[in-house]
């Protein structure tokens, strides 16, 4: 499944804006670099666990 699937799919269970589904994507992934020490080079991979993470989130009603 595609990441726009899941977004998409999470947005239609919790009535989520896209908006605000990035919003909490980047914070979270802010708070996974901040855990990695901020080593460069990390971005994408710190994103993804963020969207992996706040989907999972959505999908269990935690939001």
């Amino acid at each position: 499944m595609s990441n726009n699937t899941k977004s998409s799919k999470a947005k239609a269970e919790t009535n989520l804006s896209e908006e605000q589904r990035r919003q909490y994507v980047e914070v979270a992934a802010y708070y996974i670099a901040e855990r990695g020490g901020f080593n460069g080079g990390c971005e994408l991979e710190s994103w993804l666990a963020a969207e992996a993470e706040i989907d999972r989130l959505l999908a269990e009603g935690k939001f």
